[in-house]
């Protein structure tokens, strides 16, 4: 599981331990500020989202998540805040929300460039957060393998390839995709995805040879709380034909629900494949609507070389090789520019080939000049702007309503946020009569009514 790299952090907060050589504040100084500021206001959006900028410069990174969740829920519009919460949970490891706080960045985020990258980091994200779970339930086999499961819950394992000619292998994949998408049209069955299926067996060190047996399937079933686990085989006979085997297996039991099989030519292996799911069904127990049955007879291709092309980048994506994966997608849709399925993954290895190039780095240099990167700025000096939060705070809007009102000269001097918002900093003016008087305290009087809507 590749994260953003810890050499990233580690240079940000030599930077801002240095910054006080520049005439900067170092981090340690706007951290303090900041908590100052978050105490006297605790449900300023504004400081609490300065305030965990700062912790995530600093490297405190569970003190970050804190202070941003805080910030959220009194804004949940901000872009920013978004953004340093995502960071700052993949770097605690939590990738699902890290994903959740990307997410949100692509809808109230401000800059178009960060949004881009973003966007290419969710595709990369998605497959860590995969191998994540495929470890964790690794690791947590043993409580797992206990928990009940449903016989409507499917898994589909790769099926064995055999035969002289070792450049279909890749088969095994592309036969269980197909099976797996075909199963999934009833609505009576919940599939696991074969991407899902295959980390866990990469996990259990199952693959190696491209290869399970009826024992790991059963226990790799258990692990994603599978009811039942299609096996089988795939045999090259002689140098044009095909053999599929295939068996129903339930977990809880080990036994053997049902078999199917059948045999066609090498270049009619869509028919052979939806032979072997119709008969799945039939050991299932599942009676397809005409609809689904219709659904399940549609081809994704007819071109062999196109699926065998689309087969090998499923291979590559899932040992993480995503310019090879594109490279064998793209190769699918030259041969068969109808091919959906395989420009559908084209485009999603493109993007997760560049979000694995995207870093704490390039985002955050992507900020710079943006209003949004200006606020970051502002946090590392310890200051809360408003900026692009919508929630300003009961206390900034009285002080601005009054300083609009009647500014002073004193109003520079007075002008800081009440319990350490933001700073005024355009000077005062007098109105009329302060400067006709040469005084701030003018004898006329006035009434001001400030409505406030109730939330």
């Amino acid at each position: 599981m590749r994260m953003f790299k810890p050499p990233i952090s580690t240079a940000l907060l030599v930077l801002g331990l240095t910054a006080c050589a520049t005439g900067g504040m170092t981090t340690g100084e706007s951290v303090t500020r900041l908590e100052q500021q978050q105490k006297s206001t605790p449900t300023s959006a504004a400081v609490n989202r300065s305030l965990g900028i700062a912790y995530y410069k600093a490297a405190r990174y569970p003190d970050a998540r804190t202070a941003l969740e805080t910030a959220t829920r009194l804004d949940p519009k901000d872009g920013t805040t978004a953004l340093y919460l995502g960071l700052s949970d993949e770097e605690l490891g939590d990738l699902a929300a890290a994903k959740a706080a990307y997410s949100s960045y692509i809808t109230y985020g401000r800059t178009s460039r960060v949004r881009s990258q973003l966007q290419s980091r969710l595709a990369a994200l998605t497959r860590k957060e995969i191998d994540a779970d495929a470890k964790k339930a690794v690791q947590q086999e043993a409580s797992l393998a206990g928990q009940p499961t449903s016989p409507r819950v499917i898994a589909v394992m790769p099926l064995r390839f055999s035969g002289p000619d070792t450049t279909l292998r890749p088969l095994e994949r592309g036969f269980a995709e197909l099976l797996t998408t075909d199963l999934a049209r009833s609505s009576q069955l919940t599939l696991v995805e074969r991407s899902r299926m295959q980390a866990l067996l990469d996990e259990m060190a199952l693959q190696r040879s491209g290869a399970t047996d009826a024992t790991s399937n059963v226990r790799a079933g258990k692990l994603v709380r599978a009811g039942r686990v299609v096996q089988g085989s795939l045999n090259q006979v002689g140098a044009f034909d095909l053999r599929a085997d295939a068996a129903v297996v339930d977990v809880p039991t080990s036994q053997i629900r049902g078999s199917v099989n059948a045999s066609d030519q090498l270049e009619a292996v869509f028919n052979l494949e939806k032979r072997i799911a119709l008969d799945l069904f039939g050991q299932l127990g599942v009676t397809l609507s005409p609809a689904e049955r219709n659904a399940i007879e549609q081809r994704p291709t007819r071109s062999m070389q196109a699926f065998l092309a689309y087969s090998r980048g499923l291979r590559a994506e899932d040992e993480g090789k995503y310019d090879d994966a594109a490279r064998y997608f793209n190769e699918a849709v030259r041969i068969d520019p109808g091919f959906q399925s395989a420009q559908q993954k084209s485009q999603e290895v493109t993007q997760a080939a560049a979000g694995d190039a995207v870093t704490a780095t390039t985002v955050e240099l992507s900020l710079k000049g943006t209003a949004e990167g200006a606020v970051v700025s502002a946090a590392t000096q310890g200051s809360a702007p408003a900026g692009t939060t919508t929630t300003a705070g009961l206390g900034s809007t009285v002080q601005n309503t009054a300083g609009d009102l009647n500014p002073s000269a004193s109003g520079a001097a007075t002008g800081g946020a009440v319990g350490g918002g933001s700073v005024v900093t355009t000077p005062g003016s007098k109105d009329p009569v302060s400067a006709g008087t040469g005084s701030d305290n003018p004898t006329g009087t006035a009434k001001v009514t400030i409505v406030i809507k109730r939330p």
